[in-house]
């Protein structure tokens, strides 16, 4: 999870900031966002014990079928993930994004606790919502279909 968290710090502190410009604050560039951690979390994992898995964004598969969860029956699609594709036995780690200006967070968290939780088929060790803030972000963990720091 510390990779994440350089991950995300390294975004941050890019020179060519996704949450400023001239005329003041940029708002709905949660994508973007996603995409630069994705970067910079890949260089993080390269020698690491998760360097041989697959780092995705957006991911929707389950082998080959939409990635659904108790809560979501139609199918998700989690902004970043650690895994293996085509299986579900080295499910690492699960990353939703939400930005300052959204104040919708229910459905992530929601997602959050279906994908780590012991009695669903995908038990992603980790997850984590990234609330991307105006200066540095906020950071909710799952684990075990729990959140873990008491929100």
């Amino acid at each position: 999870m510390s990779a994440l968290f350089a991950a995300v710090k390294a975004v941050y502190e890019e020179k060519r900031s996704l949450l400023t410009y001239a005329e003041g604050d940029r708002r709905g560039l949660e994508q973007a966002f996603v995409f630069r951690t994705g970067l910079y979390l890949s260089g993080h994992l390269k020698g690491s014990e998760y360097e041989l898995l697959d780092l995705d964004s957006e991911y929707n598969k389950n082998h080959g079928d939409p990635k659904k969860t108790i809560n979501f029956p139609n199918g998700i699609r989690p902004d970043l993930i650690v895994h293996e594709r085509d299986s579900n036995e080295k499910n690492k780690l699960v990353v939703e994004f939400k930005g300052y200006w959204d104040s919708g967070i229910d459905n992530d968290l929601m997602k959050l606790a279906d994908l780590t939780s012991p009695h669903d088929q995908y038990q992603y060790s980790i997850g984590v919502l990234v609330i991307i803030g105006k200066v540095n972000a906020d950071f909710r963990i799952f684990s075990n279909g729990q959140e873990l720091n008491g929100n």
